[in-house]
């Protein structure tokens, strides 16, 4: 799939993953969208599956496949019940999604993603700072957490300090942390200023 750009973010969890002999298996929590970047591993010979809670954003993410010939292997799930088998993938990633969830349910969808990656297998997700430009304390209704209400459907945007998130990588090793600011106001077209990047090795 020539001629497309990804956020450098998910080049480097591709660069880190290439270098890990798990199986090429990989799945997207929050895969679909208009710009799906589970694409780009499919151009790397990674088997690829990828699950989303949104219609809408599924349903994007077939057109893209079907605009660019390609199989994404989307379907309707929740990533705190990730409809897959224990140690099913070499590696798990989610980009900007887990950001829509209470603190405690980033747990228990990182608990998730632990429980259906290999031994040694990674899993790269990130996290809103604290220092991003959107992130307002006065409107927080707990520590970090930004509830909002959309289509009549209760929302979160969660956010975390510097290493507050190290919390969630209790049976993880943590092989790359990064705090990536942009000045500029832009993460990607995402409006985002400050984000919060791991990539862990499940024990």
């Amino acid at each position: 799939m020539a001629n497309r750009f990804y956020p450098h973010s998910i080049y480097n969890f591709l660069r880190i993953a290439d270098s890990n002999p798990s199986k090429k298996r990989i799945l997207d929590c929050g895969a679909g969208g208009p710009d799906p970047k589970i694409a780009i591993f499919n151009e790397y010979g990674y088997e690829i599956h990828g699950i989303d809670i949104d219609d809408d954003q599924i349903k994007d993410a077939k057109e893209f496949a079907k605009k660019h010939k390609i199989k994404l292997n989307i379907m309707k799930a929740d990533m705190r019940e990730i409809p897959f088998e224990d140690r099913y993938f070499g590696f798990v990633f989610s980009y900007l999604s887990l950001v829509h969830l209470s603190k405690s349910d980033i747990g228990i969808a990182i608990n998730e993603i632990h429980r259906v990656l290999q031994k040694d297998g990674l899993c790269y997700i990130n996290f809103l700072s604290k220092e991003d430009k959107w992130y307002d304390k006065s409107q927080a209704s707990s520590p970090g957490e930004i509830k909002t209400e959309h289509n009549g459907v209760e929302e979160f945007h969660s956010y975390f300090d510097d290493n507050e998130a190290d919390k969630y990588f209790g049976n993880f090793e943590i092989i790359y942390k990064a705090k990536i600011q942009n000045f500029k106001g832009k993460y990607h077209n995402t409006g985002r200023t400050c984000i919060l990047d791991y990539i862990g090795k499940k024990l």
